[in-house]
């Protein structure tokens, strides 16, 4: 599970901070499709920030596509943002191998 983290010394408003952490574990495969991110009303209290922030940062994931609402469950990873994973690539390191020779 994912544990927010805001600066706020930072000039990025906190949502958009709660996004690009979303965003970042899933492109580093912390996150992955079925994985639940954590209740509105936890990531509120933990943060001392208002909740419509994080339902603004959720809606704005669900609107790309990356996470969907359940209502009365939570929020769901649907997608990720990782590559392939590298086993996929075999022919990619082959070609890569060779050239290096």
């Amino acid at each position: 599970m994912i544990e927010f983290v805001l600066d706020a010394r930072s000039k990025v408003n906190t949502y958009v901070q709660l996004i690009q952490q979303v965003k970042q574990a899933l492109r580093v495969g912390l996150l992955a499709p079925g994985d639940q991110l954590p209740k509105v009303r936890d990531v509120a209290q933990s943060l001392a920030i208002n909740p419509n922030t994080v339902l603004k940062a959720y809606r704005e994931l669900e609107i790309e596509g990356l996470v969907e609402g359940r209502p009365g469950v939570g929020t769901f990873v649907r997608r990720t943002l990782g590559g392939p994973p590298l086993a996929d690539q075999a022919e990619l390191r082959e070609d890569l191998v060779a050239w290096l020779r």
